[in-house]
């Protein structure tokens, strides 16, 4: 265990290149894999984490925002790169000068991204976004959506590359509608190719869909993102990713700073949502919500010191919380704390998810930037 004074987040490499590779393992050899690494790799780091995948089964890279695709370009990342989001008028410019593929997803954008490329002599590689039925962004599947998209393709200053969709319920036990979605995404992709066009990719697969293997939802891509971290699309998808072995990425840990010994009848932190019963051993642990250990955690989190789990006593403060150590002989200033784990299913992220009535997604995104991230590479 890397011991990193106040607070920190141990990403372990190995596990998301295990990750990567059991999903190529599922996915046909002529679909290709595109690495979702937006938000900070899901909190986990976005660089490293680029390359990890890259260099074990990845053919591209997702972001949502042109400038995670900046950022990944002046890392040295020469891969494609996929914007599946929107992206201003004033920082289209650097995404053609970037070479990154950008969502286009209605007419007044094409015509913005197409005056990008004007000014760079270049032709600007898009992916047309279509609303299957998610109520974001994209053409609708309608004559109106066919028309647009064809009018696009005539651009001289756009290459057509791609066209996707994306799957509103894929990682729900009741999933029927992802294949209405498929239907309309295919009877568009029918009706384009009737008018003369057909898009080299096409993708509409994200992680849950792609861990259920639907006949003919695979395409030319997958755009696969919270499994690359070793965590579940839902927790209604374990036993459908049990062949997968994920392994989570991530463990979140800090220091014991103090350790009190209180009579019962104290009140611990604001509010004094908690008091002792007893006398009580109460340890100030070197993390807070500002970090991004959920102040929602109150009093019904755990964490876990030399090994044993110990509950959270009273409001979780910005930068501090605290846990009752009554009952761990010898905890003391300069124990480290496991707070997320990668290991186990107590301080996993669906377990915080499920106390917290969220979703591990954010969990592991709301990971502040001032948790510094130590790599791994244990298997």
């Amino acid at each position: 265990m890397l011991n990193h004074n106040r607070a920190w987040a141990e990403v372990n490499l190995s596990h998301i290149a295990h990750n990567t590779q059991a999903i190529r393992g599922i996915v046909p050899a002529r679909t290709s894999v595109i690495a979702v690494v937006k938000a900070d790799a899901y909190g986990h780091g976005m660089i490293p984490v680029a390359r990890t995948v890259l260099e074990n089964g990845a053919d591209s890279l997702g972001v949502a925002l042109c400038e995670e695709g900046m950022a990944l370009r002046e890392a040295g990342i020469t891969a494609p790169v996929l914007v599946m989001g929107a992206t201003p008028e004033p920082m289209m410019r650097a995404g053609v000068r970037l070479e990154l593929t950008q969502s286009v997803f209605s007419a007044a954008g094409a015509r913005d991204l197409s005056s990008a490329a004007k000014q760079h002599n270049k032709r600007a590689q898009i992916h047309i976004k279509i609303d299957t039925g998610m109520g974001r962004l994209g053409f609708p599947p309608t004559p109106a959506g066919v028309d647009a998209i064809c009018e696009i393709a005539r651009d001289p200053r756009l290459d057509v590359g791609g066209i996707f969709t994306h799957c509103a319920t894929a990682d729900m036990p009741d999933n029927d509608f992802v294949h209405e979605q498929h239907s309309r995404f295919t009877r568009l992709l029918d009706e384009l190719k009737e008018r003369g066009l057909d898009i080299p990719v096409k993708h509409m697969c994200n992680s849950a869909a792609t861990a259920r293997k639907h006949p003919g939802f695979f395409m030319d891509a997958v755009r696969v993102g919270i499994m690359l971290y070793g965590l579940l699309p839902s927790p209604e998808m374990a036993e459908i990713c049990r062949p997968l072995a994920l392994k989570p990425a991530m463990g979140l840990f800090a220091q014991v700073t103090m350790v009190k010994e209180l009579p019962a009848g104290v009140g611990i932190s604001y509010g004094h949502r908690f008091t002792t019963a007893r006398p009580s051993r109460i340890a100030v642990i070197s993390i807070g919500y500002a970090d991004g250990y959920p102040r929602r955690l109150t009093n019904i989190g755990r964490v876990m010191i030399r090994g044993r789990p110990a509950p959270i006593a009273g409001t979780v403060c910005m930068d501090q919380c605290m846990a009752d150590v009554t009952g761990i002989p010898g905890a003391a200033p300069g124990d480290t704390v496991a707070l997320l784990g990668t290991t186990g299913e107590s301080l996993c992220a669906d377990a915080l998810a499920g106390l917290l009535g969220t979703i591990n997604y954010e969990i592991v995104c709301g990971i502040g930037k001032r948790v510094p991230r130590v790599y791994t590479n244990e298997n």
